[in-house]
C-alpha cells in the first residue's frame, strides 16, 4: 500500500490547509475522549507541536490500533473527529510523531514516523512524562522550522474559527449537554477567553 498516496487522498478531501485540519482533528478527537482542559505548547528551538488533553485516555491495546492508518475505535455517528485523522496526517508534516496516553494504572507512548511511501513504523517507548493524570498528550517534530503550526497566533485563530463556541459562555446551556464541566484551551501557556476578553 501506498501510504503516503493514501494520506495525500485523506489530505485533499478537506478544504482548509493540511496544518489547519491535523490541528483541528486532534482538538476534535480530545473533545471526543470528554477533555475539558486542552494545552497546546510550542517549541520553536526543536520544531515541536504539543497537545496535551485531560480526557480518558488509551489502554494499551487502544493505542497500538491507532497506528493503523485506517482505524478508529468510535462507533458511526459519536464524536465530531474522523477517525484520528489529525494525528494520522500529522505523519506528513513531522519527522516524528510522539503519543503518550494514560488511563488509569496504563501509561504507555509509542513513537511514530513514515519512513518511506510504503511504510509507517512505530514502536513502544518510556513516556515523557507529558501529562500528571489521565489524558493523551501528542507531540510533533516538525519537519518544516516555519510551519504555521509553530506559531501561536495560528493556533489561537485556528481554535477561535472552529471551536469559539466553547468559549463564550452565551453558548453554555446549549453545550451542556455535551460539554457539562466546559473546556478550558490554553496556548503556550495562556488560556483562550472569549473574542473582546483579555486572558490571563
Amino acid at each position: 500500500v501506498d501510504l503516503q498516496h493514501l494520506l495525500e487522498d485523506l489530505r485533499d478531501a478537506y478544504t482548509g490547509s493540511l496544518e489547519e485540519t491535523i490541528l483541528t482533528e486532534i482538538m476534535a478527537n480530545a473533545l471526543d475522549s470528554g477533555a475539558t482542559r486542552i494545552r497546546l505548547g510550542t517549541n520553536a528551538a526543536d520544531g515541536t507541536l504539543t497537545i496535551v488533553d485531560d480526557g480518558r485516555g488509551m489502554q494499551r491495546r487502544e493505542l497500538a490500533r491507532y497506528h493503523d492508518i485506517a482505524a478508529s475505535t468510535k462507533r458511526r455517528g459519536e464524536g465530531i473527529g474522523f477517525a484520528g485523522v489529525g494525528i494520522k496526517l500529522g505523519l506528513l508534516v513531522s519527522r516524528e510523531v510522539i503519543t503518550e496516553t494514560r488511563r488509569g494504572a496504563t501509561h504507555v507512548a509509542t513513537r511514530w514516523h513514515l519512513a518511506s511511501r510504503h511504510r509507517a513504523p512505530w514502536k513502544w517507548t518510556p513516556p515523557l512524562g507529558l501529562m500528571t493524570t489521565r489524558g493523551t498528550a501528542v507531540r510533533l517534530t516538525l519537519t518544516n522550522q516555519l510551519s504555521p503550526l509553530l506559531d501561536a497566533g495560528y493556533l489561537e485563530e485556528t481554535i477561535r474559527r472552529h471551536f469559539e463556541p466553547l468559549l463564550d459562555p452565551a453558548f453554555d446551556d446549549v453545550l451542556r449537554r455535551h460539554y457539562p464541566r466546559g473546556v478550558a484551551f490554553e496556548v503556550d501557556g495562556r488560556k483562550l477567553t472569549p473574542s473582546g476578553v483579555s486572558g490571563s
